[in-house]
C-alpha cells in the first residue's frame, strides 16, 4: 500500500516537470557505471532528457538519452595499476596513490577529448548536473556552475571520508572508517589511534593533490564568466543532493547530513532470465553451484599466475558442486570438465538469483555484495583492493563470510573455505537475515533515487546545511575557541596583574605603617 502512494506521487510529480541533466561520469570503472545507468533508466522513464558523457555508452537508449562518448581507458588504465599487486595501503599512501594514477586520467581525458571542449563551447542549457565530483574527481563539479545548474554527486561506495568531510559531517574516527581501511565500527585501542592517524593524516594529501586539479581546471575549463569561479573543493562541496549507493544491509550505520542520501541497491531490479544452456547446467546441479567471480577489473591471468591456476583448478575439482569460474583478462584457459564452466560475462543477477547457487566467491564490490546479499548467498570472499577489504570485514563480522588473503590462495584454503560455507547453516541463515533488511524498503531503490533528483529539482538546496557554505575557521568554531582563549588568557593576565599591584600595595602599605611606629 505505501508502495502504491508513493508510486501514485512519482507519477503525478512526474507529470508535471521534465528536466535537462547532464550525467558526467569520464572515469571507465564499468561498476559504477552500472549504478549511473540504472538511475539514468529511471530518470528517462519518467521523462525526463538526459546527456551522458561517459566512456562506456548506453546500449539501445531511449529517445531522450543521449550518449556523448569519450574514450574508453580501462586496459591502459589497469595495466598501470596493477590491482592484483595492491593489497591494504595505510590511508595517507592509499589517498596518495589513487588520487596520483586518477588525476593524471582526468588530464587526459580534459585535454584530449573533443567532446570535453565541445561542451565547454556550445550554447546547452542543463537544469541539472550529476557526477562524481565527491570521489577524487572535484573537477567536475566545474561543470555545474558552467551552466548554472543544480549539483548532484553521485557516489557509487559508501563510507568516503574525504566526501563526509565535504558534505558537513566529518568523520568520527572513533568508529567512523574510510572505504580504503579494513578495519570494523568496533574497534580497540590501537585501531582507533591507527584509525584517527589515518584520517588525520589522509586529508593534507587529499589537499595537495587536489593541487593538480585546480591548475587543470584554471587551464582548460575556461568560459565566460570563468575567472570568478570558486575553487573546486568549494563547488564539490556545494552539492544541492548527495546520492550514495549504500545500504545498512551491507554497511555499518553511520550519521549523514540532510542532502546525503542512502538509495542503494538501484541495480537490483535487473532481469534474471538465465540462457537456456546456463539455465539447464544449473538446474541439474544435484548438489548445486559455486559461482566464482571477482568483478569486472580484476585481471584474472594475473592473480592466477605462477601456478595458481592449477590451484584453483584442483580446488574446483576436489568440489562436489558444479562451478561457474568468470575469467576476465588474457590467456582464457580451455578446460576440459563437464562440471566447470569457465566464460568471459555471466549474468550474475540470474546466477545469485538461482535456488542452487549455493556459495558466492567474490571480490566483493559493493555491487556484488549488495547483490549477494539481497539473494541470499553466502560468500566466499577475496578482496583485491580499495573498498572490497571493508565489505569482507563487515561480511565476516555479520558471519556472511569467509575471508581468504589473495597472496595465500592454495587449494586447501579455497577447498575448506567453500565447503565450510556450503555446508554450515549458519552462513546462510546470517545472509538470509541482511537479505530481509536490504528488501525492507517502501519503495523500489530506483524509484527511491528518482524521488530526491526530483525532489531537488523542484525545491532546490534547501536539504543543504549551512556548514558547507561556512569558512573552515567557522565551521569549526576555531575563532570562537580563539576568542574564548583569548578571554580567558586575558582574564588571567588581569588577575595576575592585579594580585601582584594588590600584593606591591599591601607590602607598601606595611612598610609605611612599620616607620610610623618607628
Amino acid at each position: 500500500m505505501h508502495s502504491f502512494h508513493w508510486m501514485f506521487f512519482l507519477t503525478m510529480v512526474g507529470d508535471a516537470m521534465s528536466a535537462k541533466i547532464l550525467v558526467l561520469t569520464p572515469m571507465p570503472w564499468k561498476s559504477h557505471h552500472f549504478v549511473f545507468q540504472s538511475i539514468i533508466k529511471s530518470l528517462a522513464a519518467r521523462g525526463h532528457h538526459v546527456d551522458y558523457l561517459t566512456p562506456l555508452p548506453m546500449k539501445n537508449p531511449p529517445p531522450n538519452v543521449r550518449n556523448l562518448l569519450v574514450k574508453d581507458r580501462i586496459k591502459e588504465q589497469m595495466d598501470s595499476w596493477e590491482l592484483e599487486d595492491i593489497y591494504r595501503m595505510w590511508l595517507p599512501r592509499a589517498v596518495e596513490y589513487f588520487r596520483t594514477n586518477i588525476n593524471l586520467e582526468l588530464i587526459d581525458v580534459y585535454k584530449n577529448e573533443p567532446v570535453i571542449k565541445e561542451l565547454l563551447s556550445s550554447n546547452e542549457t542543463y537544469d541539472m548536473v550529476m557526477s562524481e565530483s565527491q570521489l577524487l574527481q572535484e573537477i567536475s563539479a566545474v561543470w555545474a556552475h558552467r551552466f548554472n545548474a543544480l549539483p548532484v554527486s553521485l557516489l557509487v561506495i559508501g563510507e568516503v571520508s574525504f566526501a563526509n568531510l565535504l558534505n558537513g559531517l566529518p568523520d568520527n574516527p572513533s568508529y567512523m572508517v574510510d572505504y580504503n581501511t579494513d578495519f570494523t565500527d568496533e574497534m580497540g585501542f590501537w585501531n582507533r589511534v591507527n584509525n584517527f592517524l589515518e584520517y588525520v593524516l589522509s586529508l593534507p594529501v587529499h589537499f595537495y593533490k587536489l593541487r593538480e586539479q585546480q591548475m587543470l581546471a584554471d587551464e582548460i575549463l575556461r568560459y565566460p564568466g570563468w575567472e570568478g569561479r570558486p575553487s573546486i573543493i568549494r563547488l564539490a562541496s556545494d552539492q544541492a543532493l548527495v546520492l550514495v549507493n549504500n545500504h545498512v544491509a551491507v554497511s555499518y550505520a553511520y550519521p549523514k547530513a540532510p542532502h546525503v542520501k542512502d538509495i542503494g541497491g538501484m541495480t537490483l531490479d535487473g532481469s534474471t532470465e538465465l540462457p537456456q544452456d546456463l539455465k539447464s547446467f544449473m538446474d541439474n546441479a544435484s548438489d548445486g553451484v559455486v559461482y566464482f567471480s571477482l568483478g569486472s577489473m580484476v585481471d584474472v591471468n594475473k592473480l592466477t599466475r605462477n601456478g595458481k591456476l592449477q590451484e584453483f583448478l584442483s580446488a574446483f575439482r576436489s568440489l562436489k558442486q558444479r562451478v561457474l569460474f568468470k575469467w576476465d583478462g588474457d590467456n582464457m584457459p580451455d578446460i576440459k570438465d563437464e562440471k566447470i564452466r569457465i566464460q568471459e560475462w555471466f549474468p550474475q543477477l540470474g546466477i545469485l538469483a538461482h535456488n542452487n547457487t549455493k556459495v558466492f566467491v567474490s571480490h566483493n564490490g559493493l555491487q556484488s555484495t549488495m547483490e549477494t546479499v539481497y539473494f541470499g548467498v553466502p560468500v566466499v570472499s577475496i578482496p583485491i583492493f580499495e573498498d572490497q577489504l571493508k565489505n569482507a570485514k563487515f561480511l565476516v563480522k555479520t558471519k556472511c563470510a569467509i575471508e581468504l588473503d589473495k597472496r595465500n590462495l592454495t587449494r586447501e584454503a579455497l577447498e575448506w573455505a567453500i565447503n565450510e560455507v556450503a555446508d554450515n547453516p549458519k552462513y546462510k541463515e546470517a545472509i538470509m537475515k541482511r537479505s530481509a533488511i536490504l528488501r525492507d524498503v517502501p519503495i523500489k531503490h530506483s524509484d527511491e533515487a528518482v524521488y530526491w533528483v526530483e525532489y531537488v529539482l523542484r525545491h532546490g538546496r534547501v536539504l543543504q546545511p549551512a556548514v558547507v557554505q561556512m569558512p573552515f575557521y567557522q565551521a569549526y568554531l576555531i575563532d570562537v575557541l580563539a576568542f574564548i582563549i583569548t578571554v580567558i588568557c586575558l582574564s588571567i593576565l588581569l588577575l595576575v596583574v592585579s594580585f601582584k599591584s594588590l600584593r606591591s600595595a599591601i607590602r607598601s602599605g606595611a612598610k609605611t605603617m612599620k616607620s610610623k611606629h618607628d
